[in-house]
């Protein structure tokens, strides 16, 4: 589609200019499902450029110089804020670093001083398909959906939507808290001490100053909850039951199993193990 909401030409945004893409996909974000953001009084639909900027936290300088196509140092950094914002799909997000800096972004970046490692996009869906008939998934450190196989998409129809995320979808989804037992002390909890973690480890990065925000704007539950100093590091080997609504509600027990590649540790990948069938469950990283 092009910056009014029209197709794009021939569907393919690495043929299209960096400034129609950027119009395009901040102009199809619902302010109404950004927390913290005013959408009374608005006289268009979509992000305006200060909406980028501010939720992106730079200028709106900086950013409106990326949207007419500036040629610029843009950092890893801010593309990434601004993908995350935007709720650019992995596709999308190649196509902003190749026409912004002219290089594809890594699947998954190594924390700390060393290089980013990129990630066989093709080998770690295979590796996810293979893990069926378990539900498996791939999230990047601020737990954007990555990939994931056909087992995860039929209990959580979710993943496959724009801009996928587990936390958001936790802590911001109606319907999480039915299909989550015992939401709060299973999944709410544990789920904020690893945010906790990660933002005490990761304290520069964007995509979790993003999530955390979002997380405790949108969630009165996520505020409460806050104060407590939990950090927990993973979930491997846990219990959690589930609701599954493609099972007409019936609830499961399932095991985590969290795996972290060892080229990457921002990469996560999850599979999860079926106790029992009936009985006494989403997703545990």
């Amino acid at each position: 589609m092009d910056a009014r909401g029209g197709q794009i030409k021939g569907g393919d945004p690495d043929r299209e200019p960096l400034p129609d893409l950027l119009r395009f996909w901040r102009r199809r974000v619902d302010p109404l499902k950004v927390p913290g953001l005013v959408a009374t009084g608005r006289r268009g639909e979509g992000l305006t450029q200060n909406d980028v900027a501010r939720l992106a936290g730079v200028s709106v300088r900086w950013y409106g110089a990326l949207e007419r196509g500036i040629k610029a140092d843009y950092s890893v950094d801010f593309l990434d804020q601004v993908s995350s914002v935007l709720r650019l799909s992995p596709a999308e997000r190649r196509a902003l670093y190749l026409k912004s800096v002219g290089r594809p972004p890594v699947l998954a970046a190594s924390s700390g001083a060393g290089a980013a490692v990129p990630v066989n996009a093709a080998l770690l869906q295979r590796f996810l398909d293979l893990q069926a008939p378990a539900p498996a998934f791939a999230t990047d450190l601020a737990w954007n959906m990555i990939a994931h196989n056909q087992q995860l998409r039929e209990w959580f129809p979710w993943v496959v939507e724009q801009g996928a995320n587990l936390m958001r979808w936790t802590f911001l989804a109606t319907e999480a808290r039915q299909q989550l037992v015992a939401w709060e002390q299973d999944w709410a909890r544990p789920f904020l001490g690893r945010l906790r973690y990660e933002r005490a480890h990761h304290p520069k990065d964007g995509g979790l100053l993003n999530l955390e925000r979002d997380i405790l704007v949108g969630s009165s539950s996520a505020r409460e909850m806050w104060d407590r100093p939990d950090l927990v590091e993973h979930s491997h080997g846990a219990l959690r039951r589930l609701r599954l609504p493609c099972g007409q509600g019936y609830e499961t027990v399932i095991r985590v199993v969290a795996l972290r590649p060892m080229r990457s540790d921002t990469l996560r990948v999850v599979v999860l193990l079926e106790e029992s069938t009936r009985g006494d469950a989403l997703i545990g990283s």
